[in-house]
């Protein structure tokens, strides 16, 4: 009878328990690898669709602004553009009509099987919308915006004269306005913080009420209230604190000899949307009343809003000043929505960013160039003196 020895079987028992917690140690690790790729693999495939998604939604917009200038050319006759309808208003001025989504072709091929499916499936422009948005850049210091409201006609309640406030805000959350309040302001060279906290740059605000015409003596006269130019300077160690209002004789006074045309500072508060804000008062507009909003020491680029109001301080809609575009894309089921503003390019009229080019220099030199056409014409026909100088 042949002896087994014992203590070789515990040595085989726990050699035994050895590979198999190895195995599954292993086989956790493995695991783990195989679900980190899988999830890798998934999040990359979604940030493509995302982007897909994205694209399209942009190509919508690029759509737009190609529909838009039509409407411009054609006169501004087709009353669908501003549908509420999706894609309407794009496909009654670029495709056949409908209000069907828009696939966007990949490749040179038509047949979109072999990729990613891509469509804008609802794009809707509207021509009035409740504020003006902009943003003003080192290369893009001025903007201007004209003050046409919604319904100011015979047959409607509200009329440019019932504009009491105009009201102005910048720097925005996306321009980080978490700044710290401890900054000074230098006018010789820029607004500058006393640490590497972003910090919102001084605005100028003018405001022209130009009426149905426009006189040059306007400008040559300062006993007129057409032109009130008033700039603001935000300053961490000002009594004054955003919003900060101005009555409409304040307003009315800025730019008048009698009365030193003195920057207003003013504490900028963050955690907003817009930290710095301002109200302007006014007894009313005339037609053809406009902003010119400019950043004269700004080295930074900075959001704004223009926003008027009644006495009530109810918000007064912006008809035709700018283009809102709502534009949702879609790549297989993932969809991105992307919402922008158009400044519309009014072909008969339009408004000037500047007129003087300050170029600097060793010699400080100024140049000022004027381009005069012969060939002449409005939205009523040819000029009166077309063909003259």
């Amino acid at each position: 009878m042949k002896k087994i020895n014992k203590s070789l079987s515990k040595k085989g028992v726990a050699s035994l328990y050895v590979v198999i917690f190895a195995t599954i140690l292993f086989g956790v690790i493995t695991l783990s690898f195989i679900r980190i790729i899988l999830s890798e693999s998934q999040q990359t495939g979604n940030d493509d669709l995302s982007q897909s998604a994205y694209d399209a939604a942009m190509a919508g917009v690029e759509d737009a602004k190609l529909a838009v200038n039509k409407w411009y050319k054609t006169g501004m006759s087709d009353p669908y553009l501003f549908s509420d309808d999706c894609n309407r208003g794009i496909r009654s001025m670029l495709y056949t009509g409908g209000t069907e989504e828009v696939k966007i072709q990949e490749g040179s091929s038509s047949d979109s099987s072999n990729g990613t499916e891509q469509a804008y499936t609802c794009v809707i422009l509207k021509n009035v919308v409740g504020d003006y948005r902009s943003t003003l850049t080192p290369d893009t210091q001025t903007k201007v915006v004209p003050l046409a409201i919604k319904g100011a006609d015979s047959t409607s309640t509200t009329s440019l004269s019932d504009v009491r406030w105009i009201e102005v805000n910048w720097f925005s959350e996306v321009n980080g306005n978490d700044f710290n309040t401890s900054y000074e302001f230098n006018a010789k060279s820029k607004l500058f913080p006393k640490n590497s906290s972003p910090i919102p740059p001084a605005l100028s605000v003018t405001l022209l009420k130009v009426g149905d015409s426009i006189d040059i003596d306007y400008f040559n006269s300062s006993e007129r209230e057409e032109y009130s130019s008033m700039l603001f300077v935000p300053s961490g160690k000002s009594d004054r604190i955003s919003p900060l209002e101005i009555t409409s004789d304040k307003v009315g006074q800025a730019g008048d000899s009698k009365t030193p045309n003195t920057p207003y500072d003013l504490q900028c508060r963050d955690g907003e949307e817009f930290a710095c804000k301002v109200k302007l008062g006014t007894n009313g507009l005339p037609s053809n009343a406009m902003l010119i909003i400019s950043m004269p020491y700004g080295n930074i680029a900075t959001d704004f809003q223009v926003v008027l109001r009644d006495i009530n301080g109810n918000p007064i809609d912006f008809v035709n000043v700018q283009i809102s575009v709502d534009s949702t894309g879609r790549a297989n089921q993932l969809v991105r929505r992307v919402e922008t503003r158009l400044d519309p390019a009014d072909l008969f009229f339009p408004y000037p960013e500047y007129e003087v080019e300050l170029t600097g220099g060793e010699e400080n030199s100024f140049l000022k160039n004027f381009w005069i056409t012969a060939n002449c014409w409005t939205d009523q026909g040819p000029c009166p003196n077309n063909g003259s100088v």
